[in-house]
């Protein structure tokens, strides 16, 4: 009962210092993986929360910022098409993240585990000429943090 109860608190301290962390510093609690430059451009992907799982509410994050300033770009427009397994599945509007300038994001909830594949196609400001960059990511199994019962009562 104890081993329970102390899980259960760690878990729960987890959370609350997750959440603010992400209320305090919103560009730092996000994780990202993959960094590329593209139109002057200097554009970083992420996915919140991490791990990424099946069955959750997922947000797909891009950082963009200016290679020859390293201030926030936050004239960009533009879609992200998401693929997988070489299989384009929709296309989808992104939009900037409120209170984080420069940063932009789409949200979904994905049923299967796998690499996924992202483009990026994008105009900077009202530049008739259209960009794209492309990263990967994967969603893990959301069974893939199931703890198994212990058996004979869980001590």
């Amino acid at each position: 009962m104890r081993t329970r109860n102390r899980l259960a608190t760690t878990f729960a301290l987890t959370a609350v210092g997750s959440m603010l962390m992400a209320a305090v510093a919103p560009e730092t609690a996000l994780r990202f993986h993959e960094r590329k430059e593209v139109a002057g451009l200097s554009i970083v992907f992420g996915a919140e929360p991490e791990p990424a799982l099946t069955e959750e509410m997922q947000f797909l994050r891009w950082r963009v910022s200016s290679l020859e300033s390293q201030e926030a770009y936050t004239e960009l427009s533009g879609e992200v098409a998401i693929s997988f397994d070489g299989e384009k599945l929709a296309t989808f509007p992104v939009r900037g993240v409120r209170g984080t300038p420069g940063s932009y994001q789409t949200r979904h909830i994905f049923t299967e585990s796998g690499t996924y594949q992202t483009v990026l196609t994008f105009k900077k400001g009202e530049a008739e000429e259209a960009h794209t960059v492309d990263f990967d990511f994967t969603i893990n199994p959301r069974s893939s943090l199931e703890l198994p019962r212990r058996k004979g009562g869980g001590n």
